[in-house]
């Protein structure tokens, strides 16, 4: 049996898409691509963590046709993935911040793993303030 996708899962669409990168080990990331669904949390470029926190947005690798990636392959060093901001109450302040153009990081812990741009947003344009 398939496993769901996040927007099977949800009922609704991703909140916003990012082009992302994972940092090399030699550039504080990673030493091996993860798979489909890691559970990494979103840092916007600006933010000090210590301050600001970080955010449970998690990111949905696609493919180059826009299919989800497998959960059982790893994922590209680079690409495009969709992102569900996980807590619903938050979602108006994610509205507020995200637009194209912005970046961030995905992050594992306190070690940022992937840099990202915000391409495209998504279901965030519908939330109401």
């Amino acid at each position: 049996m398939k496993p769901l996708s996040y927007r099977d899962r949800t009922g609704g669409e991703p909140d916003f898409r990012v082009r992302y990168r994972f940092l090399s080990q030699t550039e504080g990331g990673r030493s091996s691509l993860p798979f489909q669904h890691i559970r990494s949390d979103f840092l916007y470029a600006e933010d000090d963590p210590s301050e600001d926190g970080i955010w449970c947005i998690w990111p949905e690798f696609i493919s180059h046709d826009g299919s989800v990636l497998p959960e059982d392959e790893r994922v590209p060093a680079e690409g495009v993935a969709d992102m569900y901001v996980l807590n619903a109450e938050l979602r108006p302040e994610h509205k507020r911040r995200i637009r194209v153009g912005i970046k961030g990081f995905f992050v594992e812990g306190a070690r940022r793993t992937a840099s990202c741009e915000v391409v495209e947003v998504l279901g965030l344009r519908d939330v109401v303030p």
